[in-house]
């Protein structure tokens, strides 16, 4: 694991003049933006590099050199969302150190509840990366993210449909929204760990099925 972890760390490290530009623009974006651009912005950078990473493997054509290791197949999944986590929190801690710093610039503090808040972000890409990380193990880095959007559109389409619905049948969604933003921020955050937590094992159950049947 630290091996694979290691590698996709020195592949993505080639980028770092292009991470450094990404930080300076956040930083000089934040300075005029009074919510927190930072943490939403560098979150998802990050958690897109995730994408990036396999597009290095398939350049490359390294996983027929990497299943002639002792690396399973399994680990090399394990690997990937495990990559995925970590950069998106990467992202979010040095998004959440300029939206600090850049309060403290304009003396206005967070309050603690707003701070807690922004952590849904970190669980909010990784239900993204539920969905996305399945069709990059099956057709690759580029065929995948045509896939990835495929899914993207129907999901979109499918809570379109389901919202005309509810209205249809009589629902009042915003109704329901409503109550969703009247929870505690503890409930929330802690709700969207729990459907992220579910979301990851599931995809993850997937692609490790996908993985083992491919022929590298």
């Amino acid at each position: 694991m630290r091996g694979l972890l290691e590698k996709d760390f020195r592949l993505l490290k080639g980028q770092k003049n292009f991470f450094l530009l990404i930080l300076i623009i956040t930083v000089l974006l934040s300075l005029n933006s009074e919510d927190n651009f930072a943490v939403t912005y560098l979150t998802f950078i990050a958690g897109f590099l995730t994408i990036s990473s396999f597009s290095y493997d398939d350049n490359g054509n390294c996983l027929p050199f990497l299943m002639t290791l002792p690396v399973s197949r399994k680990l090399y999944v394990q690997s990937k969302y495990l990559l995925g986590f970590l950069l998106t929190t990467l992202g979010w801690l040095c998004g959440m150190i300029i939206s600090v710093a850049v309060a403290l610039f304009h003396r206005s503090l967070p309050l603690p509840g707003e701070l807690l808040f922004q952590l849904a972000w970190v669980f909010l890409w990784m239900i993204m990366l539920a969905f996305i990380l399945p069709p990059l193990f099956k057709y690759g880095a580029e065929k995948g993210r045509m896939a990835t959007l495929a899914i993207m559109l129907v999901l979109m389409a499918v809570i379109f449909a389901a919202s005309k619905l509810g209205e249809e049948l009589g629902y009042d969604m915003d109704s329901y929204l409503n109550a969703l933003t009247g929870l505690s921020t503890v409930v929330l955050v802690a709700g969207m760990a729990v459907v992220a937590l579910v979301m990851v094992l599931i995809s993850y159950s997937i692609s490790a099925k996908i993985v083992e049947k491919k022929e590298y």
